[in-house]
This record gives structure tokens, sequence and C-alpha cells, in this order.
């Protein structure tokens, strides 16, 4: 399926979606790889205690501090990937762009939430062991996380609607983030379970943004796709 953009969005366009799909792949690496490094699956759970906090932190406190990073520079390339997004949804909108305006407005959100998020756990890293309350610090975290979700949601949602209104963009990607935006207001459940799975550092904080992954991936091999000659994304 190709989707036609448009003649006037041009050379620049073609090279900006360019980019943001490539963006989206090293994001997504870059994520794995934190994920990996800080073997997330180990951290203490929503029962831990705040001395037990404190003293994993402190232990794995250099492997946290890789970790931040590369996470932090993959959620950075994502507002790259999010501008690709919303340059395809405005050259592709059979009329006004406001579903495109949602989608930016959602995805800047989220980030937004997910720096808070990174902000507070590298407060800790940087305290630990003698943060005064880490706990605390701990669960600001994954709150900030879990409330990413709402916003995440709403971008996913601005898009699938634009795609399936409108037909000029790869329908799988839209079914694709619909799952992923009903996965991502699951992540609420987290502010209320007090325990398992569902919790606040339950295995959903792990589970719940793969889902956000595949779309991104996805979208990113789509976007990369485009072709010059033909001006348009997809196949």
């Amino acid at each position: 399926m190709a989707i036609t953009t448009g003649e006037q969005t041009g050379s620049v366009t073609y090279s900006a979606i360019k980019l943001a799909g490539l963006a989206g792949i090293l994001s997504t690496a870059l994520g794995v790889a934190g994920v990996i490094v800080d073997q997330m699956w180990t951290i203490p759970g929503t029962g831990a205690t705040a001395g037990e906090i404190a003293g994993f932190v402190d232990t794995h406190r250099s492997a946290l501090l890789i970790a931040l990073v590369l996470t932090t520079i993959g959620v950075s390339l994502w507002l790259v990937f999010g501008v690709g997004v919303w340059l395809s949804m405005r050259a592709t909108a059979s009329d006004e762009s406001f579903l495109a305006a949602c989608f930016l407005a959602g995805f800047v959100s989220f980030v937004t939430l997910l720096f808070a998020g990174f902000t507070s756990f590298l407060v800790l890293v940087y305290r630990a062991p003698a943060a005064s309350d880490p706990r605390l610090l701990y669960d600001l975290s994954f709150g900030l996380l879990a409330m990413s979700g709402v916003p995440t949601a709403l971008a996913l949602c601005a898009y699938a609607t634009q795609v399936f209104r409108d037909g000029r963009l790869p329908g799988w990607t839209a079914w694709v983030a619909v799952a992923a935006a009903l996965a991502n207001l699951v992540l609420l459940a987290s502010l209320v379970i007090r325990s398992g799975f569902f919790s606040l550092e339950g295995g959903v904080t792990i589970a719940i943004p793969g889902t956000l992954f595949v779309w991104i991936i996805g979208m990113s091999v789509t976007m990369m796709r485009t072709d010059r000659s033909a001006a348009s994304i997809g196949g």
C-alpha cells in the first residue's frame, strides 16, 4: 500500500521523515540496552522497604547511571521520531491537521513526564545511600511513568483515528497504535493496586512500555521506506 503525501511536501519533508524513522529505531535500541544494563526485572518490588531500595541503588549505582543515560538519549530521540510522525500525518491529512496536533501534544506530554521520572530517579541514585526518603523518590519515578500512559494513549488514538478516517497511512500501524493505547491506559491501574504484577513497581512497568516500542519500531521502518520519487509512505 503506497500512501501519497503530496508533491508539496518536497525533499525537506522526505528527508525529515526518513531521519525521524532512523531516530525511532536508534531510540528503541538504546531503550532495550538500558533495560539490559540495569536488569530492570531485578529492581525492588512495590513492597520493598526504604532500606532495601537505598541498598539496591547504592550497589548498582554505575549500572543504573549508564542505563539512565542510554534511556534518556533514547527518549530524546523519540521527540525527533514524534515530529516525523506529525509531519507524516499533516502531509497525509485529507483536511485540517487537528488530529496531527493532538498527536504531537500527547507525544510531547508523555515524553515530558518520562523526563520528570528520570530526574526523580537520578536524584535517588545521586543521593543513595543517604537519601532521606528513597522510597518516595522511587515511587515518584514509577508514578510519573504510570501517568505518562494517559498522554501516550491520546497520541496513539489521534494517530489511529486519522489513519482509519483517511486511509493514507498503513492500516496495520493504526491497529498496533490502538493496542498500545489501550495497554498504556492500564498503567494507571498501578497507581491504585498495591501488590502484584499490576502494582507500581510490578512487571507491568516493563510489559506495557513494550507495546509502545513495537509501534515505534513498526512506524520507524515504515517511515524509512518513504520513496522520494513517489513521495509516499508505506508499502
